[in-house]
């Protein structure tokens, strides 16, 4: 049995194959993120109902927030800087415009120690939330939930 799986490389969007032998333990989520950069907002879903809504900031013009469905791909925290808030979600969207950036320009969902710029097109790509808001999501929020930015 082969399983078709999202890989965190540009472009976004790009898919590969694996034989399920080789991914171990899996699970279906119901979880999703989806984040509406026309509306500026962050809803979560657990199945059909929506759990939590947020107002986010996004990129700039010229550092567009992809649009695409992802995942999250790890969750951070302890950062030396309080410019990212008290978490961080990793996710597997990639900007097209910021390569040279650490890691290869992964884009991100964190908190801010500037609550007052949200909402609005405040960042370099990655979607910001109040710190009272990441620290809500990460309640429910986990590595391979959805996210799906339109």
């Amino acid at each position: 049995l082969w399983l078709r799986v999202s890989l965190p490389v540009l472009p976004n969007g790009t898919t590969g194959w694996v034989e399920r032998s080789d991914v171990g333990g899996y699970q279906r989520t119901t979880t999703r993120l989806v984040i509406d950069r026309a509306a500026l907002t962050a809803s979560l879903y657990r199945g059909r109902t929506r759990v939590q809504t947020a107002r986010i900031g996004i990129g700039r013009r010229q550092w567009p927030t992809p649009a695409g469905t992802f995942f999250v791909r790890n969750e951070l925290t302890k950062f030396a800087s309080p410019a990212y808030g008290p978490i961080a979600f990793g996710l597997s969207a990639r900007s097209a415009v910021l390569t040279d950036w650490p890691a290869g320009g992964f884009v991100g969902i964190h908190g801010t120690n500037k609550p007052g710029i949200l909402p609005g097109r405040v960042s370099h790509g990655c979607i910001r939330v109040r710190n009272e808001d990441i620290l809500r999501m990460a309640r429910l929020l986990e590595p391979g939930d959805l996210v799906v930015v339109r």
